[in-house]
C-alpha cells in the first residue's frame, strides 16, 4: 500500500528535517537525492526518436499551410492549427529531458526501517511512503549513477496494462541502499 501524504515535504538534506513524517520508534537509515542535471536514458531515446517524425511532420504541416497561398482567414487558421503540434514535437524532443531533470531537482529521498520515502516538489508539495514488506520486489541498476527499484504499480494504458517501477533513481551510494533494503526485507 502506497501511502501519499499532502505535506509539505521536507526541503533540507539532514535528518531533523525527516523527523516529523517518521512514526514512533522509527530511525532513518538513509538520506540523498537524485544527481541533477540531464540524464539520458533507454526510453527518453524512444520518446525522442519518435519525436524528430512527429515535429518533422508537424514543421512540414506548418510550412505546407503557410504556402496555401489562400487569401483571408483561412491562411492563417491552417498554420496555427499545426502550432501546437509542433510544441508537441518540440516536448518528444526535448522538453522530457528537461522536465525529468527539474523533478529530480526538486526530489528527496529517505530510507527507514520500516518504508521508502520520495517527496517532491512539483506543482505542489507531495510525499510518498511505500512500506518494504517480505515480498517487496528490490532490484538494484547500476551505472554512473545508481537506481534502487523497491515498488511497481501498475498503469492502464490504451493497448493494456503495464509495470512501472518506483524507486530511488540517479543515486551515488545505489549499493548501499539495495543492502539496506535487503536488510529490511528479511527482517519483515
Amino acid at each position: 500500500m502506497v501511502k501519499t501524504v499532502g505535506m509539505r515535504a521536507p526541503e533540507r538534506q539532514h535528518e531533523g528535517s525527516w523527523q516529523d513524517y517518521l512514526d514512533p520508534g522509527e530511525k532513518l537509515l538513509w538520506q540523498g537525492a537524485p544527481a541533477g542535471g540531464i540524464r539520458f536514458s533507454g526510453m527518453g531515446l524512444v520518446q525522442s526518436a519518435f519525436g524528430v517524425f512527429f515535429l518533422g511532420f508537424s514543421v512540414f504541416w506548418v510550412a505546407m499551410a503557410l504556402n496555401i497561398g489562400a487569401d483571408g482567414p483561412l491562411s492563417l487558421f491552417f498554420p496555427l492549427f499545426g502550432l501546437p503540434f509542433v510544441l508537441i514535437g518540440l516536448w518528444l524532443v526535448i522538453g522530457h529531458w528537461f522536465f525529468d531533470a527539474y523533478k529530480r531537482r526538486r526530489s528527496r529521498y529517505a530510507l527507514t526501517n520500516k518504508r521508502a520515502i520520495i517527496a517532491r516538489r512539483v506543482f505542489g508539495r507531495r510525499l510518498e511512503s511505500y512500506p518494504i514488506l517480505a515480498d517487496s520486489e528490490i532490484s538494484l541498476v547500476e551505472g554512473r549513477f545508481d537506481t534502487v527499484n523497491f515498488h511497481q504499480k501498475t498503469v492502464i494504458r490504451n493497448n493494456g496494462t503495464s509495470r512501472v517501477n518506483i524507486g530511488f533513481r540517479y543515486i551515488r551510494d545505489g549499493r548501499k541502499v539495495y543492502n539496506l533494503l535487503l536488510d529490511i526485507k528479511t527482517r519483515r
